[in-house]
């Protein structure tokens, strides 16, 4: 039996995680070769304050060239790669850092404006911010039923 979450953020936690169930069935059906290939899972917070949602990407050791932000529709797209650091003539003891392509998607909420969105990328952080609508009756509107041909 499913739980239904009572929390807005837990609501985005269970989408996150439905989310990457999907990505990786696609990846293991081998119909997204371009999935499959994602090996680092950078690490996000999601929060949002009266006047904006935000999205942080914690991504130390990446350069902002390597780096594709897209929107469609209200799905955030982050792709990337995180190239490893190559030293010849090294032997590691210990390698705990992750290396190679990677992709996360957030849901933007229907509260905000897609069209001002802003991102910037300072000190291996990305961080992405809608602000809010100031009408929110944009959100829900009324559609008009014609009679129709009988």
């Amino acid at each position: 039996m499913a739980v239904i979450p009572k929390e807005p953020r837990d609501w985005l936690s269970l989408l996150q995680r439905q989310m990457e169930e999907v990505f990786d069935y696609i990846a293991s059906t081998g119909e997204g070769e371009r999935w499959s290939e994602c090996e680092y899972f950078p690490s996000i917070d999601i929060f949002e304050t009266p006047e904006e949602f935000a999205v942080e990407f914690e991504l130390p050791g990446i350069e902002q060239g390597d780096l594709s932000l897209k929107l469609c529709c209200n799905m955030l797209i982050l792709e990337g790669v995180k190239h490893e650091d190559t030293h010849d003539g090294v032997s590691y003891i210990c390698l705990e850092r992750r290396f190679g392509r990677f992709c996360r998607t957030v849901e933007i909420p229907p509260t905000v404006d897609l069209s001002a969105v802003k991102a910037t990328f300072r000190r291996g952080v990305l961080v992405v911010t809608f602000p809010r609508l100031s009408d929110r009756g944009k959100i829900i509107r009324e559609i008009p039923i014609e009679q129709g041909d009988t």
